[in-house]
This record gives C-alpha cells, sequence and structure tokens, in this order.
C-alpha cells in the first residue's frame, strides 16, 4: 500500500484546454514527496490532457467516460491518499508560494482550513484575521457560512480533512446539476469540530462565461430547487445549522431570481415572471425558508429581496432582482 501523503489535490477536468495547463503549472512548481495531484478527465473531446503530458512523471491522470463533476471528483475521493484533500478547479490557479502557507496548516490537523482567494485579480477579503474557532463561536461561523454560500459554500480555497470524508461517507452528489459544492459543504459542516481561517490569498478563480452556472437557462430553476430539496434531507432535523439552512435556501432563490427568472437576457414577458416568482414561493422548500426566517434576522445586504417577499412586495423585489441582473452583466 502507499504511504499517505500530506496532501492530495483533486483537479476534475472537461475540455479545458490551454487553462488546464496554466492550472496544474502553477501548482507543480512546489510539488514534492508530501503532495500528489490528481487530474480526472471527464471524457475529455480536447486536447487539454495533451497540454499536460510533460508532468505525467509528477501527476496522476485518471481518465473515465462524461459523468459530471461530482463524479469526476468522488473517483478522486476514492483515490486520494493525502491526509487532507485540496480541490482545484481546472481553470484556476493557486499562488505562487502557497505550499508554504497550506504545510504550516496541515501540521496542526484541524478539521477545515480556508483561505483568501482571488476573483478575476481582485482580492475577496472574507478573513482578515488568521485565527482558529472551536466551540460555540465555531457553531456561529459556520452559520454564517450558510447565510452567505457565494462567499464561503465552494469546495475549492479550503482544506478538507480526509479521515472526516471516509468515515461519514461524504460524497458529491452525482443526482445534482446545481448547487453540488454547497451540499458537500453542508455534510462536512455538520461532522467538523475545528475551522482554521488563515488569511493567506492561496486560490485565484478565474470567472468561465461559459459556465453553467453563468449561462441563463430555464431549466436550471428546477435545478436549484431539486439542490435545496435533496441538501434538506441530508441535514438532521435537530441540526442547530437548521436556521442558517433556510437562509442558504432562500440566498439560492436570490441566484434564481437574478440569473434565471428575472435575467436581462429572459424575454419572456414581466408578468410571465412574475408568475414564475409566485410558483416558485409557493414550493414546499421555498416556503418554509420564507416562513421560518424573521425580517429581524435579515441584516444583510443581500437579504433585502427577502425582507421584499416576506412583506408580499412581489413587484418591487421583482425590480430589485431585475436590477441586479443588470449590475452581473456589466461586469461580465
Amino acid at each position: 500500500m502507499e504511504k499517505e501523503k500530506l496532501l492530495s489535490i483533486i483537479i476534475p477536468n472537461y475540455n479545458s484546454g490551454n487553462l488546464l495547463r496554466e492550472c496544474i503549472t502553477s501548482i507543480v512548481s512546489n510539488i514534492n514527496k508530501y503532495i500528489e495531484v490528481l487530474v480526472i478527465d471527464d471524457g475529455s473531446t480536447d486536447d487539454s490532457i495533451d497540454k499536460i503530458e510533460e508532468f505525467s512523471d509528477v501527476i496522476k491522470i485518471i481518465k473515465q467516460p462524461n459523468s459530471g463533476v461530482s463524479t469526476a471528483r468522488n473517483r478522486g475521493l476514492k483515490e486520494a491518499i493525502g491526509k487532507y484533500i485540496m480541490f482545484v478547479d481546472a481553470d484556476d490557479t493557486l499562488n505562487t508560494t502557497w505550499w508554504d502557507i497550506v504545510f504550516k496548516e496541515v501540521v496542526k490537523n484541524k478539521d477545515l482550513v480556508i483561505f483568501n482567494y482571488t476573483k478575476d485579480n481582485s482580492k475577496v477579503n472574507i478573513i482578515d484575521i488568521s485565527k482558529l474557532l472551536e466551540g460555540n463561536q465555531l457553531q456561529s461561523y459556520k452559520g454564517e457560512m450558510l447565510k452567505l454560500p457565494t462567499l464561503y459554500m465552494t469546495v475549492w480555497g479550503k482544506l478538507f480533512k480526509r479521515s472526516i470524508i471516509v468515515n461519514n461517507k461524504i460524497l458529491f452528489d452525482s443526482r445534482l446539476r446545481l448547487a453540488e459544492d454547497g451540499d458537500f459543504m453542508l455534510q462536512f459542516l455538520v461532522k467538523v469540530n475545528s475551522i482554521l481561517l488563515n488569511n493567506y490569498t492561496l486560490y485565484n478563480y478565474r470567472n468561465n462565461s461559459n459556465s453553467t452556472m453563468r449561462t441563463f437557462d430555464n431549466n436550471k430553476v428546477n435545478s436549484y430547487l431539486q439542490a435545496m430539496k435533496i441538501s434538506n434531507g441530508k441535514l438532521p432535523s435537530d441540526s442547530y445549522l437548521k436556521e442558517s439552512f433556510y437562509f442558504y435556501v432562500l440566498m439560492h432563490l436570490n441566484i434564481m431570481m437574478v440569473h434565471e427568472v428575472f435575467d436581462i437576457e429572459n424575454n419572456i414577458r414581466y408578468l410571465a415572471k412574475r408568475r414564475k416568482l409566485r410558483q416558485i414561493l409557493q414550493t414546499d422548500i421555498i416556503s418554509r425558508a420564507l416562513q421560518k426566517i424573521k425580517i429581524s434576522d435579515c441584516k444583510e445586504k443581500q437579504t433585502i429581496p427577502i425582507i421584499l417577499l416576506k412583506l408580499k412586495l412581489y413587484d418591487i423585489a421583482g425590480l430589485a432582482f431585475r436590477l441586479r441582473s443588470k449590475q452581473n452583466h456589466k461586469k461580465i
């Protein structure tokens, strides 16, 4: 049996072209005997794997038929022998001195490590001061993570203790087309007893305009609703995270409205959009979340549309969603 590594880096790839090579190059500059790099090629039809063949002596390339990112990551988890897991997307990169920082955190033996990152070369400063969270402070922070899923509930830019994943049979849900990261994070957070926050900027996230998240598709609303329902079923009913999970659901309602129903590229009539909003609000998972959340708990600016919906100000909420969609499209 191969000796355990300190870190397994899992990179799912599907037709990433030159971006995969840039990703691997940023990683292998720090490669050593403590690290394994697993590239799971999910049935690519381009030459992205050919472009990294020169690194085959220091990385492991595993090929599988096209089955989706969740299945690819699960294959990586099956093959991994590292004490810790790091997920990296094929179109992203790590900072130059990443291993020096990661090694110092790995040897502390905590359950989850979270780092700062850049998004399209702009720093996203989610952590001001490096610190260890345990006990009540940890529980509070987990709740905040669920309330801001686009900031915290992605699997990249983090270190996961593999024994927690293995012992609790935590996997990516291949039924999910969207919010699969959040579903995995939710399962993991329930089992976590310590989180290390490190203000080092580890990860460089690059927006892919062709990604599933950023392309308009009428069918994505149903995919989000399915994801919320499935994730809800995995969270113990007595979990202290239940209230925060309702915020998690409503933040995904925001995403559905901004990126789908009221997206400026959605050409259906306004009345049809309004009907779609009312229809979504009547689904069990959304209506329950709206019922459980109090207006007094809606303190972040992201919750303003939720307040409007609770007050049944649907037209004003629709305008807020459309305005946000316009702002997002200007950034692309």
